[in-house]
């Protein structure tokens, strides 16, 4: 075989490597680059979004349990009768009701939200009588940072207005908490102030344990999950003492009203006051479900009412701002079916809202 001479780190010729050898190595070192370069742009793509795909179908298989076994399917195409959501809407538990023409628009809303793939419940009720508009208001959902607002609430009744926590230490944290969403405000006042405030502030507003064997397991997590009915007598317990005017209450009605972001605020504009807490998560990290939630107060012109709606959906704000605008549609005249046709309304239902000052 015939060598070249190749010189070494010195510039003296040695006779080592065959010739040729470096061409081959180069040409063979482009081969491999074109090839990796080819996977990177195609195959490798590929199968990171069928990984997506299995995971975004895990995601919506989870809610579907959780959502009493519904199933989340292809969306039906709009030609193919009058749309229905899959789950069960109704007004004061009462699913006849919700099937009239006056509640066409909220029918359509929970539709197209569904039609993306989606799973939602909603709770709304009108504080002045007690009707309320319910979509599987019982399936729990990743709560993300929509639970902030009652917990920042409880801590400001239960140990700020007793003289327990000074308050201008605790606007320190809840001033970033609730305009801003942050975080680490959040976990350093729960850890530091724990989570027995926020349970017993439950308790006194009679909130359920939802999917969890007791209120206090329900309240020990930083960001448990929830069912729209329980956030929304959360906040119906919330109501109470923002409108009381008492102790500082009036510091959090500044803050809520505040808030950056806000479907329900964002959805309703100007005509009205709002108070909530949204919260949102766009990927599935295992232990943190994609959601976009809200749930607060609405001061409407027929007075005012509560509202908790709960998504699956990865940070789409747009889709939960189109419930929400059909959810403030519907109550009313959900209000009035519910006043025409009494006999229809079921015996657990309540007339009185609970633990409410009436006032508008």
């Amino acid at each position: 075989m015939t060598h070249r001479q190749v010189p070494d780190a010195n510039g003296r010729g040695r006779h080592d490597l065959p010739y040729g050898f470096a061409e081959v190595a180069v040409a063979s070192l482009l081969v491999a680059a074109a090839y990796c370069g080819a996977w990177a742009c195609s195959i490798e793509p590929a199968l990171r979004a069928a990984a997506r795909v299995d995971a975004g179908k895990a995601t919506v298989a989870r809610h579907v349990r959780h959502a009493h076994g519904r199933q989340v399917g292809a969306p039906r195409a709009q030609g193919q009768g009058a749309p229905a959501p899959k789950g069960k809407l109704a007004i004061d538990g009462d699913a006849s009701l919700s099937a009239a023409p006056s509640m066409a628009s909220l029918r359509q809303a929970i539709f197209d939200f569904e039609a993306r793939g989606y799973v939602v419940g909603i709770c709304a009720r009108d504080l002045r009588t007690g009707v309320t508009v319910t979509y599987d208001a019982d399936a729990d959902f990743y709560t993300a940072s929509a639970i902030k607002g009652p917990y920042v609430i409880s801590v400001y009744q239960e140990l700020v207005d007793a003289g327990s926590l000074d308050a201008a230490d605790a606007y320190r944290y809840a001033a970033p908490i609730i305009l801003n969403s942050d975080n680490d405000a959040y976990v350093a006042l729960s850890d530091r102030l724990g989570r027995s405030c926020f349970a017993a502030w439950l308790r006194r507003g009679h909130v359920g344990p939802g999917a969890y064997p007791s209120v206090d397991a329900y309240a020990a997590p930083h960001y448990p999950h929830s069912t729209a009915r329980q956030l929304a007598q959360e906040w119906a317990h919330a109501y109470a003492y923002l409108a009381s005017d008492k102790g500082h209450s009036a510091t959090l009605l500044g803050l809520l009203s505040n808030r950056a972001v806000s479907p329900i605020k964002d959805a309703l504009g100007e005509k009205c006051q709002t108070l909530s807490k949204a919260g949102w998560y766009p990927v599935d990290e295992g232990i943190a479900d994609p959601v976009t939630n809200d749930a607060g107060i609405v001061m409407g012109p027929r007075g005012p009412y509560v509202v908790a709606i709960l998504s699956n959906a990865p940070e789409d704000f747009g889709a939960v701002e189109g419930v929400a605008a059909a959810v403030d549609q519907a109550l009313p005249q959900a209000v009035d079916a519910a006043a025409r046709y009494p006999r229809k309304r079921t015996s657990g239902s309540s007339r009185t809202p609970n633990c409410l000052s009436t006032s508008s």
